[in-house]
């Protein structure tokens, strides 16, 4: 069974990133949240580390 249970600063913190990218990468439609009763994201784990690869991607493209 799939947790939809991480906070936005959760997965900043798993991805070494701010949240606004978080909330960015969610917007754009990269990974995807589901919102709880009082309206805010939450993410599964998998949502946290496909963001956590595409921004390892990301660094590495940009310093080559």
């Amino acid at each position: 069974m799939e947790r939809e249970d991480l906070k936005i600063s959760e997965v900043a913190n798993i991805c070494g990133c701010h949240f606004n990218t978080v909330k960015n990468y969610t917007d754009k439609g990269f990974i995807q949240a589901a919102r709880d009763n009082n309206g805010f994201r939450r993410y599964s784990l998998q949502e946290a580390l496909k963001l956590k690869a595409i921004l390892s991607i990301r660094r590495r493209v940009e310093h080559e």
